[in-house]
């Protein structure tokens, strides 16, 4: 029964989905087909359209993001201009030349109209299309400035052309485009690439850490390569987060609602933005870490007792000798008498210590620090744990009329990852929730009688919408494996109102 489940949700219910993937490859596949063969007869054959579309959108990413400005036409002919004389050796006229560049513009742009292909949906059972731009333009003062869509940056992304070490700041460019276009769900899946980006980072940081411990030489260069690949960027990504959350909060103050996806990818981007300094603070303690380990690998180096047999060897393997002035220079002159100087003597006679010890000055205005003992940090763990799986709860109740609690396990794991089912505080807030048969928000927030409905009341203060929200659960005798450790009991959710609620 699951496993027809999930074959019928692959196939049918993710097929749109699928398909909105896959259209930021058909641009390419599209323009590679338009050779230069027809074009004047099959004078520009050698030129690969493929090619100049990747050197194009590497081009305006470099104006529109990391510059921050739109592009003109003329700067896109005189960057094209370089291409045709560096990797094609071809010097046109500059007749030819303009013909040429406005001929492949046009094609990128697909002469202003969007690249559009149709495909069969299996739900509503009828052919739908789907169309995508790579680059779009705007009038400002008079003139006209091009730059491209948050597809095109996609694309461009998901060809890892672009640097490893970067990938967390052009990950963060593509977000802002999907904010600011209202693409939240796509903008999820650009926050967790982020985030699964910034612990690769930490495992390789790791990685650095554990080989300076065992190898100095092999450890030092690549704690070199991690801190120049690596540190440079976080003043930008860091300036990039904090734009994105300005965009987000913005968003936020104009929606019509509170709640939906636009909340979670707030909360996915906080996240991200605190593992982001985590990792930032890692990396300030890997150097200081690194920088002691290099100065004892150092110190270690200069041992008591000279080895002359291990020495011979090495001098042997190596058959160089000259390899002995290391030795002998330093006992050819050593410097055995020592002084002080005349300054060091005064401040010796002259230094007078306290005949007793001062004791430490309390003031009577001295405020105590609060102390969070471990079951007040564990009861607060459990109610933000609480008050989030509610607000998944009620706002999945809110867009569904009736549903299984398994498909209400699988929406959490789609927001909040896989991890999620490894959560005891999830399962225990299933267990409270299954305590009644109905459920009467507004009767509950006048008198809650246990803790979870604290958290429930506390919820709905922060989501009004969720007041008036009436529903009963119906009891199943099937049993659900969730994960391989953990079994529950499958319920029905069916929103609505009834007698007695």
């Amino acid at each position: 029964m699951t496993e027809e489940y999930i074959l019928k949700r692959d196939v049918i219910h993710d097929h749109n989905e699928r398909m909105a993937n896959i259209k930021r490859y058909y641009p390419y596949f599209r323009l590679i087909e338009n050779d230069f063969s027809q074009y004047h007869g099959g004078k520009y054959e050698m030129l690969d359209m493929g090619y100049i579309l990747m050197a194009v959108l590497r081009f305006f990413i470099e104006e529109n993001n990391f510059k921050e400005k739109d592009v003109t036409y003329e700067e896109y002919s005189s960057f094209i201009k370089e291409i045709y004389e560096r990797d094609f050796g071809l010097r046109l006229e500059k007749a030819e030349e303009q013909s040429l560049s406005l001929y492949i513009f046009d094609k990128i742009r697909n002469e202003g109209k969007p690249f559009v292909y149709q495909y069969f949906d299996p739900e509503e059972k009828k052919k739908k299309s789907i169309r995508i731009r790579l680059i779009e333009s705007r009038i400002k003062n008079e003139a006209v400035y091009y730059y491209l869509t948050g597809e095109a940056v996609e694309f461009y992304l998901e060809t890892k052309e672009i640097r490893d070490e970067s990938m967390i700041n052009i990950s963060q460019v593509l977000l802002t485009k999907m904010i600011s276009a209202k693409n939240f769900r796509g903008g999820i899946e650009v926050v967790r690439r982020i985030n699964h980006q910034v612990i690769r980072l930490k495992m390789r940081q790791d990685e650095v850490l554990e080989l300076l411990s065992h190898d100095i030489f092999e450890g030092i260069r690549a704690y070199e390569e991690f801190m120049e690949n690596v540190v440079k960027w976080f003043d930008e990504e860091q300036r990039m987060f904090h734009k994105n959350m300005e965009l987000i909060n913005e968003t936020l103050k104009r929606a019509d609602q509170p709640g939906g996806e636009i909340y979670f990818l707030e909360l996915e981007l906080k996240r991200a933005l605190v593992n982001h300094s985590e990792l930032l603070d890692s990396c300030t303690r890997l150097q200081i870490q690194a920088d002691e380990m290099i100065s004892k690998a150092k110190f270690s180096k200069l041992k008591q007792s000279f080895d002359f047999q291990d020495f011979m060897h090495i001098m042997m393997e190596k058959n160089d000798t000259s390899v002995l002035q290391y030795f002998v220079a330093p006992l050819l002159k050593l410097h055995v008498k020592k002084s002080f100087g005349f300054s060091s003597l005064d401040r010796l006679l002259t230094l007078r210590q306290g005949k007793e010890e001062m004791g430490e000055e309390i003031s009577e205005n001295r405020e105590e620090e609060d102390y969070v003992s471990d079951d007040e940090a564990e009861q607060g763990r459990i109610r933000e744990n609480y008050i989030l799986f509610i607000r998944l709860l009620f706002y999945y109740i809110s867009i569904k009329e009736d549903f299984e609690i398994r498909e209400f396990i699988d929406y959490t794991r789609e927001v909040l990852g896989e991890t999620v089912l490894n959560n005891s505080d999830f399962y225990s807030m299933l267990a409270h929730l299954t305590q009644k048969r109905f459920y009467q928000i507004e009767n509950v927030i006048e008198t809650p009688d246990t803790f979870f409905e604290e958290y429930i009341t506390q919820t709905v203060k922060e989501n009004p919408q969720y007041r008036r929200l009436k529903f009963m659960l119906e009891f199943t005798e099937e049993e659900l494996q969730v994960t391989e450790d953990c079994m529950i009991t499958n319920f029905r959710i069916i929103k609505g109102s009834w007698k007695g609620v």
